[in-house]
């Protein structure tokens, strides 16, 4: 019998607590145009030696093995100085330039992380730094890392600028040339 009071016990605080969660504000995300709201992929990916674009820098300062290149994190990099994505060339760390599935899987799992945010922020209605992408490495909010990069740092204005349509590829090529 007591069982059977601890559970309606259970029971009814289960739908306390679910009937006082509030419902998702659709609206906060009506104004939104499906059609513009990831950052552009070219520009993360880069061209080359001309343009390195946001990914190279994010790989370098992000993506060791000690950090985000380390399966388990839910901001996960693959490339060259971390994880490598599985593929049929054996690609190790340390080894090899990334592969474009890296590149892509990288852009991915960065708009990924807070899609509904990072579309807001695109398109112009919510500043970069509502994104953890961006207030973690800066200190706003608590990083197991530490502060990565200041506001106004070439890594900064690369990866903010990139998420808020004011992309500057000479910001990218200077933050890719981290030691």
């Amino acid at each position: 019998m007591r069982q059977a009071g601890r559970f309606l016990l259970g029971l009814a605080a289960s739908a306390l607590v679910v009937s006082c969660a509030s419902i998702p504000d659709s609206a906060r995300y009506s104004e939104l145009d499906p059609g513009a709201t990831l950052p552009d992929y070219t520009k993360f990916a880069g061209s080359g030696a001309t343009n390195a674009g946001v990914h190279v820098f994010l790989e370098k300062q992000c993506g060791t093995l000690d950090c985000h290149g380390q399966v388990g994190r839910p901001f996960r990099l693959f490339g060259q100085f971390g994880l490598r994505a599985a593929n049929d060339a054996g690609l190790i760390a340390g080894g090899g330039p990334d592969s474009p599935s890296e590149v892509y899987a990288n852009y991915v799992a960065l708009v990924g992380l807070q899609p509904e945010e990072t579309a807001r922020v695109v398109v112009g209605l919510d500043p970069p730094t509502s994104l953890l992408v961006v207030a973690k490495p800066r200190g706003l909010e608590s990083h197991k890392g530490g502060i990565r990069f200041n506001e106004g740092d070439d890594e900064d204005v690369c990866l903010t600028g990139w998420l808020s349509n004011q992309f500057d590829p000479q910001t990218c090529n200077n933050a890719a040339q981290l030691p």
